[in-house]
């Protein structure tokens, strides 16, 4: 290693002896047997016998004999094994221009663009990244160190560089105008008010001045009691994306909808003002789609793609598939809706529920948004927000909420988010509801939107459980759960929903005090509006949806 590219720094590891690389290796296979001994006794109770095996490596026998005559390098033993790395006894190995610090661990998305470095120790491969790429294999494309817990370093971006100003967001290119109670001076009229990943937008070409405060952005504040700041969109700069030189990628939803809680306003939301171009769904146990269906303007039904469900069987009309079997439905219907997406030339798709929106905080086209994807990467991981509500007599689940909480730890459900797919990856299945696998099982070149430079460009809002009725049905159909996979739903909201129907509306103890309806609607309220004691006022940020436009533009159709 040229002499050169050597930067000392301080180690966390023993000094092994012998020249850097040397005691590099020795780590690098130390690592490994340690995990070895902590796979084995990991997997000891149930498989005895490849435990044993494990233990038997050379590998092993030889940490064992180390642990108990040298010390031990702290940084191996981390909490479930993560290993620090970038470090070789002191010193770290790289380009002689370029400092690097550590940004991501093995699977976690990088947040910052520029040029990034996968590996451990002396074992690095470099490239240049988008932000929000997975610091993974498939980003890079080789594994510099197999067996051993990767991490991603990041080439230090230097005070006072271009990059502290200026921010490009997916084919938007914004500069920094002012802080919080200063004038933001804004040629294209577009500018947003907020602080990390938490923003709101104001769009007006004949004011150019605003008030960076809330007050310019209808008193909407996006991180309350949190210094702001003002960015201004400046242009659409070039981009390395394939569909973005044709315009606004063409963009699918698929979902499996039941007892929707306002299809013709989710349609028109998605069809009229995201942009998404076509929709798939297959419809499940809904006598009233019929009605919803006929009401339809015909240039939209043109747009929707219906596949209805065999009805179920007996009296009980409640669906012999559970929890589980649901998300295997939900899998078919995407990987149906890849295909026929492949046939009519769709580019992207995106799987969703009937109680999901899309939402773009600076009101974005979908298909605007993952035009600018950069080439060679096919899969944008979209986070998820849960919807608040007013209050239990919440109707329009949609057009009434004007919050959502953005705090994953305190969510009733899911905290994954969703994924859209290129289609043209003929290689990518559905991996569950929520992402996209190879026929491998291999995470594809994925970008995580939530670690853009303001956060996530595309969000996914979930409106669960809403209005107060729908509770109550869902969770009554729900009630054919038996109580053993009620225990394994990772979600204290469904099993306790869950265990109340089946307690009140399908037990004896339908009479009983918790049964009474205020109870079950206090009980809903302490989850799903701001009565929920778990949450503060710096966990909500505002949906700001254009509804009054939504529906102006339904009325313009020209009579059927």
């Amino acid at each position: 290693v040229d002499s050169t590219h050597i930067a000392p720094r301080p180690s966390p590891y023993v000094e092994w002896g012998g020249s850097p690389l040397k005691r590099s290796a020795i780590n690098a296979a130390y690592s490994q047997a340690v995990m070895a001994i902590m796979t084995a006794v990991a997997i000891a109770p149930t498989r005895p016998v490849a435990a044993s095996e494990a233990l038997r490596s050379p590998l092993a026998i030889v940490c064992l004999l180390t642990l108990l005559t040298a010390p031990t390098p702290a940084a191996l033993l981390r909490h479930r094994g993560d290993l620090r790395s970038g470090i070789i006894a002191g010193h770290s190995v790289g380009r002689a221009a370029e400092a690097w610090e550590a940004c991501a661990l093995e699977g976690q998305a990088v947040p910052q663009p520029g040029r990034v470095r996968f590996g451990w120790g002396a074992m690095w491969v470099e490239s240049t990244l988008p932000a929000g790429a997975s610091c993974s294999l498939s980003s890079f494309g080789s594994d510099p160190a197999p067996y051993i817990r990767k991490m991603c370093e990041c080439a230090v971006v230097a005070e006072g560089s271009p990059e502290a100003v200026l921010r490009e967001e997916l084919g938007r290119l914004w500069s920094r105008c002012g802080t919080e109670g200063e004038t933001c001076d804004c040629s294209s009229g577009t500018i947003r008010f907020g602080v990390g990943s938490r923003w709101v937008t104001t769009s007006s070409p004949v004011q150019r001045r605003h008030l960076c405060t809330a007050s310019s952005f209808a008193g909407a504040d996006p991180s309350e009691g949190v210094p702001k700041e003002c960015w201004c969109e400046q242009s659409t700069p070039s981009s390395s994306s394939e569909d973005s030189r044709s315009g606004a990628a063409r963009v699918a939803v698929v979902m499996l909808s039941r007892h929707p809680p306002d299809l013709r306003l989710w349609l028109e939301y998605h069809l009229s003002y995201m942009g998404v171009e076509h929709v798939f769904m297959q419809v499940e146990d809904t006598p009233e789609f019929n009605a919803t269906w006929k009401a339809l303007h015909p240039s939209r039904q043109r747009r929707v793609t219906v596949w209805p469900a065999a009805a179920a069987a007996g009296t009980d009309k409640r669906p012999a598939d559970d929890y589980e079997t649901l998300q295997k439905r939900q899998v078919r219907a995407m990987s149906r809706a890849k295909e026929a997406s492949a046939r009519m030339g769709i580019q992207w798709l995106v799987h969703i529920d009937d109680d999901e929106l899309l939402y773009a905080p600076l009101h974005r086209h979908v298909g605007d948004i993952l035009a600018a994807m950069p080439r060679g990467y096919d899969q944008a991981y979209i986070p998820n927000s849960e919807a608040v509500y007013p209050s239990v007599d919440t109707q329009s689940c949609f057009a009434q909420t004007t919050e959502m909480n953005v705090n994953a730890f305190k969510f009733a459900s899911y905290a994954n988010g969703k994924a859209a797919v290129r289609v043209t990856d003929a290689a990518a299945v559905p991996a569950g509801p929520h992402q996209w696998r190879d026929l491998d099982g291999a995470e594809l070149p994925s970008i995580h939107l939530d670690s853009q430079p303001f956060g996530a460009p595309l969000m996914v809002v979930h409106f669960e459980s809403c209005p107060f009725s729908r509770w109550e049905d869902k969770y009554w159909e729900l009630g054919n759960t038996p109580a053993w996979k009620v225990n394994r739903i990772p979600f204290r909201f469904y099993r306790e929903s869950i265990e109340k129907m089946q307690t009140c509306k399908v037990g004896v103890s339908q009479q009983a005090p918790a049964c009474s309806e205020e109870a079950l609607r206090s009980f809903w309220s302490s989850w799903k509006t701001e009565a929920n004691p778990s949450l503060q006022r710096q966990d909500l940020m505002p949906i700001r949806i254009p509804w009054s436009q939504i529906a102006a533009s339904a009325a313009s159709l020209p009579s059927m």
